[in-house]
């Protein structure tokens, strides 16, 4: 805990970038491209914030994850996401096997959000696929990442494609389903990744909470308008806090537009550790984040408050997946209110 305050990083990855996942024949440039772009924006994010992981495209080794993150950091608890963008590599961007390694290396503190895709595996064997992660993983959730190339791509909104997901989500007991929007990890059109296809999903499931990443960078003010209507849309912020050392007074103003009109209860942190492994820097920064007065007094945004603070870190996203965060305090032995 950080000050008594809950925290859940609703974003930790094991990639595997290296050659031995590039999917043959496919011309391999567009692979290294990403990955040099990745390591050069960990690389000059690090010049002001935290380091980057020195094994940079090497699978995590699972007790130097767990040590990162529960002996070096106050991190409580901690949400393994697969990354299923497939069109180049093997066994996807974020190997769902991986993901699901890393949360059985620690049960109690890291919970498993599974990844398919109906597009490039076909819809049966996806439906197929969320049930045996739920039933054998244990995934609490699904990321999402919908344009592999311009032969499979598809919209959250498709009925024919994505609401059979959404209907098998519910049916085993998924409580929200995560996508990856805007900053394509490729060469794909920045358009695929708009987040204008959650708006019918989300009004015609609202039983089910739909969980955006990256604040859709660069669709932040669509995103923002979009979750201000619909209140099962939860903004996950993963790449903001990295940006943050970067470019700190446009990542408070896209911060204090998002607090100021969606409100406090459905923003999530997230490290996208282990790209960055030194997590606790991120955990400071929030913890000690101040929104400046000239933005409070020019755009009327409201002040970051121990109690907007303390859902950010944890509370809202545990509500959003339906984890009752007291009985998990009780589980872990910690003190504080939840």
């Amino acid at each position: 805990m950080k000050d008594g305050m809950f925290v859940f990083d609703a974003a930790v990855h094991t990639q595997d970038f290296t050659d031995r996942q590039i999917r043959e024949p496919r011309d391999a440039r567009p692979v290294r491209v990403l990955r040099e772009q990745v390591k050069g924006f960990t690389e000059l994010t690090a010049r002001k914030g935290p380091p980057a992981f020195p094994g940079f495209g090497e699978p995590v080794d699972l007790d130097w994850a767990n040590k990162v993150l529960f002996e070096e950091s106050d991190t409580d608890v901690a949400m393994a996401c697969s990354v299923p963008l497939y069109a180049h590599w093997k066994a996807g961007l974020g190997p769902a096997e991986l993901s699901y390694e890393l949360a059985a290396s620690n049960p109690s503190r890291i919970y498993f959000t599974g990844g398919v895709d109906p597009s490039w595996q076909g819809l049966d064997f996806a439906l197929e696929e969320m049930e045996r992660q739920v039933h054998e993983w244990g995934a609490v959730s699904f990321k999402f990442y919908q344009y592999q190339d311009r032969d499979h791509n598809w919209r959250a909104d498709d009925r024919e494609i994505a609401y059979p997901l959404w209907e098998k989500a519910q049916e085993l007991g998924i409580k929200m389903v995560q996508f990856h929007k805007g900053f394509p990890l490729g060469r794909q059109p920045v358009e695929g990744f708009r987040p204008n296809d959650i708006q019918l999903a989300a009004l015609d499931f609202p039983d089910l909470n739909f969980g955006v990443h990256h604040l859709g960078d660069p669709y932040v003010d669509e995103l923002i308008s979009i979750a201000s209507r619909f209140d099962n849309v939860y903004l996950v912020l993963p790449l903001w806090f990295n940006q943050y050392f970067l470019q700190p007074w446009p990542m408070l103003h896209r911060l204090g537009q998002t607090l100021l009109m969606c409100g406090d209860t459905r923003v999530c942190y997230g490290s996208e550790a282990f790209i960055w492994p030194h997590v606790q820097t991120y955990i400071d920064a929030l913890a000690t984040m101040e929104m400046p007065e000239e933005l409070q007094d020019r755009y009327g945004y409201p002040e970051l408050t121990r109690e907007t603070k303390e859902r950010i870190f944890g509370i809202n996203f545990a509500d959003g997946l339906g984890i009752d965060v007291a009985a998990k305090k009780r589980e872990l032995g910690l003190t504080g209110d939840a």
